[in-house]
């Protein structure tokens, strides 16, 4: 969505709007170098989902290969240890940055809750219902 000029500055509207307002904004991407992908280098869209990120003032990061760990440290401001940590994080745990303050969380998820986020058991189900066919 972020190589749609329109929606791009709408999403930086809406951000700074509802700060004022004391609400907040969910914005989730699997990886940080998904916003590169938003327009050519230095393009006005890339700068635009740049921007969001630099706006937002919590921001949580599970494990990243290591191949975006040079992409988080930039994006993110991440110290060394940070860095060192971020490939390192096993399932369930993040890395929660909240201003200048971080914290590593264990997230738990209840039964119903685990159910409704398992991706992987589903698309392995997709995968045995396309394999059966």
């Amino acid at each position: 969505m972020f190589s749609h000029l329109p929606i791009a500055a709408w999403m930086q509207q809406s951000f700074k709007l509802l700060l004022a307002s004391g609400m907040m904004n969910v914005m989730v991407m699997h990886r940080l170098s998904d916003l590169a992908s938003a327009g050519a280098a230095g393009s006005h869209q890339v700068r635009l989902a740049e921007g969001l990120l630099a706006d937002t003032e919590t921001r949580v990061s599970y494990g990243q290969p290591p191949s975006e760990v040079d992409h988080a440290r930039e994006l993110l401001g991440l110290s060394d240890t940070e860095t060192k940590l971020l490939p390192q994080l096993p399932r369930g745990q993040a890395l929660w940055k909240v201003g200048t303050r971080s914290f590593l969380v264990d997230h738990r998820l209840s039964s119903t809750e685990a159910t409704l986020v398992d991706t992987d058991a589903r698309m392995a189900l997709g995968a045995a219902r396309l394999l059966s066919a």
